[in-house]
């Protein structure tokens, strides 16, 4: 078998959903951090057995949290963020990202689009002795995590 050509995060599309459009954020966001899918486990013990019993669940909710450069205005995706979490009892905050860039085709992978909601929001920051760029960090939860092809 022949080895897969690598791929860089270089040409990662991201989006983020508010309400019902997606909108291209990869301009200004730096970071996906690639989320865990974990589903619950149980286990009992009979006294015939030197083993336990073991039975799977349901699918535990996934985090995906994301890192932005701070860019001064309202088109920064910063404010859609802090929108959505300062919104009483939250609000719809989905995000969507492909390795392949936002072609046509491209697997795509994105946080539920009706059940997504931000559970921390790191506002911006600063150290007057580091030269880098400014960021800002956001974590949304979601039930499960979609794979489709990008549209």
């Amino acid at each position: 078998m022949p080895l897969p050509s690598g791929m860089s995060a270089c040409n990662l599309c991201v989006e983020i959903m508010t309400g019902t459009t997606w909108v291209d954020v990869s301009d200004s966001m730096s970071v996906v951090e690639p989320p865990e899918s974990a589903r619950t486990q149980g286990e009992a013990y009979v006294f015939g057995e030197d083993v336990a019993l073991l039975a799977a669940g349901k699918l535990k909710p996934i985090e995906v949290t994301m890192r932005g450069v701070w860019a001064e205005g309202t088109a920064d995706p910063f404010y859609s963020a802090y929108l959505a979490h300062t919104t009483p009892c939250g609000a719809l905050l989905a995000v969507r990202w492909s390795p392949a860039g936002c072609a046509t085709s491209s697997d795509a992978f994105s946080t539920h689009t009706t059940a997504s909601r931000m559970t921390n929001l790191t506002y911006v920051g600063g150290d007057a002795s580091d030269a880098n760029p400014l960021m800002y960090q956001f974590v949304v939860r979601t039930p499960s995590i979609l794979r489709a092809a990008w549209a």
